[in-house]
């Protein structure tokens, strides 16, 4: 029943924020000093900011925003890492060894020290955020695929198609990915939840997407200097809270199914 309703709640607000150009009443941007604070009415469905900038508008383009660079950070991540771990998981020998060990010392960096060290060269912006991010998210799934993809070196269809003579990437598409990619959707939920805290993290500090754009995490900065109006704060971080959990109950749920079948 739990998961139904955190399915049901991700559900409608990944389709509000999608349908943000539709559902938003407002300019996100538009600033009002005449009715900064107000109260939620028909107007202003969740009242408005320090500003006088509609928070409703601004959560649904903001939702766009954080959803939209977490996709795509926990996109690109996957595709890297699988491919490299498919292909570090089928060649075996140095070319393994050199790929794990260079992930290693990857993943020995803190992510906020890249996130730094990227930022003071590229200069603040989500660009240089998410470029940082992409460093070392690739090597949760590379490590994970290559196991995978050991573990199915042996299935008879797999040796059967090296006897015949296919390529490595024939078999690696048609018999080795369709075959781990369901372990790996877990993976892909719960990093996005990952990725979306991340961003919406490193906007609070003022790393990520810049004023006057919406962004959760942003908009949670904001409300931290009006804290006699937490409507401000309350509603972004709500978004958040159910986003992280909604993901990480559906990763939870593909994963338990995986193993039931397993077993």
């Amino acid at each position: 029943m739990k998961f139904r309703i955190y399915l049901i709640l991700l559900a409608i607000l990944v389709l509000a924020c999608l349908s943000a150009p539709v559902l938003a009443p407002c300019d996100p941007n538009q600033a009002d000093p005449t009715a900064k604070f107000a109260e939620a009415s028909r107007e202003h469905l969740l009242g408005t900011d320090y500003l006088g900038r509609d928070l409703f508008s601004r959560v649904l383009w903001g939702g766009r925003n954080t959803m939209g660079y977490a996709v795509f950070v926990a996109s690109v991540s996957a595709l890297v890492g699988i491919s490299l771990g498919m292909l570090s998981g089928f060649a075996g020998g140095p070319l393994d060894g050199f790929l794990m060990k260079g992930s290693d010392v990857l993943r020995s960096f803190p992510g906020i020290v890249l996130v730094l060290i990227v930022v003071s060269i590229r200069g603040v912006g989500i660009d240089s955020v998410c470029l940082a991010m992409l460093f070392t998210r690739w090597i949760w799934y590379a490590r994970m695929t290559r196991n995978l993809t050991r573990a199915q070196m042996g299935r008879t269809s797999v040796l059967a198609s090296r006897i015949c003579g296919s390529g490595r990437l024939k078999i690696l598409r048609r018999h080795i990915l369709p075959s781990i990619l369901p372990e790996l959707l877990p993976v892909f939920s719960i990093d996005f939840g990952s990725a979306l805290l991340a961003i919406s993290g490193y906007s609070f500090l003022g790393l990520g997407i810049l004023p006057p754009e919406a962004e959760w995490g942003m908009m949670i900065n904001d409300g931290r200097n009006y804290m006699g109006h937490p409507e401000m704060m309350f509603w972004p971080g709500l978004c958040v809270v159910l986003i992280v959990i909604g993901v990480n109950a559906l990763g939870d749920r593909l994963r338990d199914r995986l193993e039931e079948r397993r077993s």
